[in-house]
């Protein structure tokens, strides 16, 4: 709970483990809200400061119901018997932060700093997937209308990928441009999460590629909004069909079957916004990949 009361997120524990209640209960980021409670725990009082409410907009600790409030307030449920803790400022030449038990006139500094996001996002599992580049071998990108990138590696072998159906007169800009098409599942981290049924995905172009041990995965993304555009993205795996009967595994011992499995679990009914930068590696076209072949003299 921040300035005015707003409350910036609500973690709940359920079966399934911790959720973001503003995020359509998403899951929690549980290393963060794990390394939050284990500070709390181990915080201890360096010195008592002021009792005096007039001073207390100096540390930040004034009641986060008054406007302009710079504090943030951590509250717990009413049956853990926990009191709600107003976290303040930085102290400034030194280690710690200010702090206050709502209801109670001492404020104090305690020897750390708590990290308390004040959004929502914020406290979300950001990783959606993460498929090295080095694992893909074939990728396609499907646009309204028809047009396709295809990209293939003859071998898992291969150092690059060759872009497929390249017209007479014109050869790819550079390997790397080309290569880079296998990034676009790599690393891939949420900027926001909302339930897949609220996207329009009817003017959505399709990602798809296919790693060495057969694993498919596909992703509709599209660019929502006039003036403030929005990238969004969902995604469904499964097992390529040349290598269904293959039960290629993986380093780790999972094949592809299991891997998808995971991934769906994961991801099933969930519609990501992601990065501009990852939008576009996604939508590439065959203008953004071809140049004319230059005339020999």
């Amino acid at each position: 709970i921040s300035a005015e009361g707003a409350v910036a997120a609500t973690i709940v524990r359920g079966k399934d483990g911790w959720t973001v209640k503003e995020a359509a209960g998403y899951r929690a980021d549980w290393p963060q809200l794990h390394q939050l409670l284990s500070d709390l725990v181990a915080a201890e009082v360096t010195e008592p400061k002021t009792a005096n409410p007039d001073y207390y907009d100096r540390l930040g600790v004034e009641d986060t119901d008054k406007p302009g409030a710079a504090g943030v307030q951590l509250a717990f449920r009413e049956a853990t018997g926990l009191p709600a803790l107003i976290l303040g400022n930085s102290a400034q030449g030194r280690e710690g932060q200010y702090a206050r038990i709502v209801g109670e006139a001492q404020s104090v500094l305690i020897d750390r700093e708590l990290d308390i996001p004040r959004a929502a996002e914020d406290w979300l599992d950001g990783q959606i997937i993460d498929i090295p580049d080095s694992e893909v071998v074939e990728i396609a990108i499907t646009h309204i209308g028809g047009e396709t990138v295809l990209a293939k590696k003859v071998s898992a072998d291969d150092a690059n990928f060759e872009l497929q159906n390249v017209p007479d007169g014109y050869e790819p800009t550079s390997s790397y441009s080309v290569n880079s098409l296998a990034g676009g599942l790599s690393s891939l981290e949420l900027d926001a999460v909302r339930a897949d049924s609220e996207i329009d995905w009817n003017s959505a172009a399709r990602f798809r590629l296919v790693t060495a041990d057969g694993l498919n995965v596909e992703a509709d993304v599209v660019e929502l909004g006039e003036d403030d555009k929005q990238h969004w993205l969902r995604i469904e795996a499964g097992v390529y069909a040349t290598a269904v009967d293959k039960r290629i595994e993986t380093e780790g011992g999972e094949d592809a079957a299991g891997r998808a499995q995971s991934i769906n679990e994961r991801v099933s009914g969930w519609a990501y916004r992601i990065p501009e930068y990852k939008y576009g590696a996604m939508t590439k076209r065959m203008d953004d990949l071809l140049r004319e072949v230059e005339a020999e003299e």
